[in-house]
């Protein structure tokens, strides 16, 4: 096979620092500096060979100018973590060559799945040239390309790994080149959310990405498009902030994994990530209308519209139980609104999948939308999101003018969380079904909690529940690292958090 996925594709024939005529022919002399160009086709980049004890910003720019070069090679993962590459090396031999650091030094190395695991090797840059740090001690190459046909056509052990398959980035891995950024519409614990613009290429890559959309959502000519009908569509990009650990890059990068698995009307859509190099983004779909929190603050909206908002919400918090999706962070700044003012579940930074409740030791989240349960054991599940969808509907039918427990600081709005009656009245005029919702939502016990399902069917009778049901259970709890959210009064959450005397 030719394809560079079978096969790595060589541009040039391997060089040996032992073969002087061949390495005479790409080396120059110029005054003091000794200078070597590399490239392939009409991109060619300097490189200077650094000498002892000398700091080198050129060579340290080449760098990064090789690395974008790599971007061409499908085979090129960019700056995906370990936990995501793992998922996409499947068989004996698959590869993939990736950005990553090393003592707070960036650097490449390739990936390949050995013994039912993934071993990572780093690879070498000095001089102009490539190579595996250790192993191949004699050999150096001006490009990755060439070392890695020389590993894939010679099979060379790498400490008992024989690379065998080059394995392509997946179809929404999208270009930083596609990606324009316009304006800033806000700012998170990790991250920038802006306003952007995607280039659209007539190919099968795109059709994937608009058959992706949720149901309902327009896959020709949408609102935004360009005069020219369909060669730029106006994007939401959430844009990691830079110098992010690795720890940071993977939740990153996870919530995107998430995100692109929920398909649903009532669900912002993903249509892909950026990992090819920093920073990191996920590119949303844009909501038309904004935040369902600054909409209802600024506009007179009618009692209807705020029943369709709640029903709207209950719909996506069942499609995501239905796919055992914990949000743990739903609150009316996490709600957008679409073109057709229709809610979208949005923000899943905090969110966990295939488990129907998890624990968590610490973490930083805001009080105020938190369930007895969480305060008390850090345990989350999606009677934890019923508990802060009723909090929700407060925000929703008080039109959002405060923060829940308006007046009250964060201790007094734990006591009353804990406390044996409702933690908050409904707001006055709120319909009667909603109160009763509230009012068992509310509930200590998060057994006797309604199920969004259930909720659902409360608010709109007529509705069709039978693509909510779940597909599968799982009762196990599971560990989950300490992450931050970016809401409102946010402080640190301790597990097994004592509860305090009562008066």
């Amino acid at each position: 096979m030719n394809s560079e996925y079978s096969r790595v594709k060589s541009i040039r024939r391997p060089v040996s620092l032992g073969n002087r005529s061949q390495r005479s022919k790409r080396t120059k002399k110029k005054k003091n500096d000794e200078e070597k160009t590399v490239g392939s086709g009409n991109q060619k980049t300097l490189f200077f060979r650094r000498q002892k004890n000398e700091s080198n910003p050129e060579e340290t720019e080449a760098f990064a100018n090789i690395c974008r070069c790599l971007i061409e090679h499908r085979w090129y993962h960019g700056v995906m973590p370990r936990g995501e590459i793992s998922t996409l090396l499947e068989d004996e031999g698959d590869f993939c060559v990736r950005k990553t650091t090393e003592k707070s030094k960036p650097i490449v190395c390739i990936s390949v799945k050995c013994q039912k695991e993934v071993r990572h090797f780093p690879l070498v840059f000095e001089n102009g040239q490539w190579t595996l740090k250790n192993l191949i001690k004699t050999r150096r190459f001006f490009e990755v390309v060439e070392l890695l046909n020389a590993l894939v056509t010679e099979k060379i052990s790498l400490s008992g790994a024989i690379l065998v398959r080059a394995v392509p980035r997946p179809d929404y891995y999208i270009p930083h080149s596609d990606i324009s950024l316009i304006c800033k519409l806000g700012e998170g614990a990790f991250g920038e959310v802006w306003k952007g613009s995607l280039k659209r290429h007539e190919d099968e890559k795109v059709k994937k990405m608009e058959e992706k959309s949720a149901p309902g959502l327009p896959t020709g000519r949408q609102e935004g498009l360009s005069e020219k009908g369909r060669s730029k569509l106006y994007v939401a990009v959430k844009k990691m902030k830079g110098n992010a650990t690795k720890a940071m890059t993977e939740e990153f990068v996870m919530e995107a994994k998430l995100m692109r698995q929920l398909v649903h009307p009532n669900i912002v859509t993903v249509f892909g990530v950026a990992p090819s190099e920093e920073p990191l983004m996920i590119v949303l779909e844009l909501a038309a209308n904004g935040c369902l929190k600054s909409y209802v603050s600024k506009y007179q909206c009618p009692m209807d519209q705020l029943m369709q908002f709640t029903a709207d919400a209950a719909r996506g918090m069942a499609y995501l139980s239905s796919k055992l999706v914990i949000h743990r962070d739903l609150a009316a700044r996490n709600l957008l609104l679409g073109s057709s003012v229709e809610v979208k579940i949005s923000d899943f930074g905090l969110s966990s999948s295939g488990k129907t409740e998890i624990k968590v030791k610490q973490m930083k989240v805001p009080i105020r939308w938190l369930a007895p349960e969480t305060l008390e054991e850090g345990v989350f599940s999606t009677k934890t999101d019923v508990w802060a969808y009723a909090v929700t509907l407060w925000e929703i039918f008080t039109r959002c003018q405060s923060d829940p427990y308006p007046g009250l600081t964060n201790q007094q709005a734990k006591d009353l969380i804990r406390g044996d009656g409702l933690p908050i009245n409904p707001p006055e005029g709120t319909p009667a079904t909603v109160v009763k919702i509230m009012e068992d939502c509310f509930a200590k016990n998060p057994d006797d909690r309604p199920s969004f399902p259930a909720i659902l069917k409360r608010l709109c009778p007529d509705e069709d529940l039978a693509a909510y049901e779940p597909k599968s259970q799982c009762s196990q709890s599971q560990s989950s690292p300490a992450k931050k959210s970016s809401g409102p009064s946010a402080e640190p959450l301790s597990a097994r958090s004592k509860r305090p005397a009562r008066k």
